[in-house]
This record gives structure tokens, sequence and C-alpha cells, in this order.
């Protein structure tokens, strides 16, 4: 239990770091790059970011997916809480990505376009906050699950 605890912390700690690096450090640099290499340096930003994140992001839904399990179906109750509360966030992560970047992201690849990117930075934002909000709820569970199997067996 404690491996998969830590697997899932790991992965979304990752995740948040890196949704805040993009935030904060790459996507303002979008509306540095000259018209001349835009449509190849966001085409660049969409291939690379979606092949480093896939694996971490990946992990950590399945992860969570296995998460809810214990705390739903097999009966630890005390993870429920954390466990929803991470749940909702990726869900929120996930509707975000579909719905405002992903589309940004299409809407950018022919030019760089502001109000497009304006679009991009405040969905991402919220985006961000949704995936600290799962580092905390991962950090939480991990907490949890040190605390009540200290004194048992590891599972």
């Amino acid at each position: 239990m404690r491996r998969l605890g830590l697997a899932h912390l790991l992965a979304a700690w990752f995740m948040v770091g890196m949704i805040w690096t993009i935030h904060l450090v790459h996507y303002p640099l979008f509306a540095e790059v000259g018209p001349d290499t835009y449509v190849a340096f966001q085409s660049a930003h969409v291939d690379r970011i979606g092949a480093l994140l896939l694996i971490p992001w990946l992990l950590e839904g399945v992860t969570l997916l296995g998460l809810v399990w214990v705390a739903f179906v097999s009966g630890r109750r005390e993870l429920r809480l954390p466990v929803a509360i991470g749940a909702v966030a990726m869900a929120a992560v996930l509707v975000i990505s579909g719905f405002w970047s992903a589309p940004a992201h299409g809407d950018l690849a022919d030019g760089f376009d502001s109000s497009v990117h304006d679009r991009l930075m405040t969905a991402n934002l919220i985006r961000a906050l949704a995936w600290t909000i799962r580092g905390a709820t991962a950090a939480w569970i991990v907490t949890t699950l040190w605390r009540r199997d200290s004194g048992q067996s590891t599972r």
C-alpha cells in the first residue's frame, strides 16, 4: 500500500512542478517568440511536452485509480476524503486540458494570437491550482498511509 501511495505522490508532485514551470516560464515565452519562428516553436512545444509528460501523467492517473479502489472498494475509509478531493481535482485537470488547453494550442498552431494566449494562460492557471491540490492530497494520502500502517506490516 505504501508503494502505491509513494508512486502516486512522486508522479503528482512531478506534474505539479512541471505545470508551474510551464505556467511561469514556458507559456509566457510564447509571447516573446517572433512570427518567423513561432509556428515551429509551438509545434516543438506540443511534441516535446507531450512526450515528457506522458509517463508521469499516466502513472499519476493509474495510481489514483488504484487509490480510489483501495479507499472505496477495499474499505480504507480513512483515505476516502483525500482520494475523493484528489479525484475531483484530476477531473478538473482533465476537463481543462481537453476543453481549453488543447484547443488553445490548436488555435496557436498557425501563429501567435494574444487573445488565444491569454485564454491559455487563464485556463492553465486554474489547471496549475488544481494540480497543486492534487499534490497536496497525494501528500495527505501518504501521511495517512504511513501513520496508519506504521504499527502494521508493510502491505
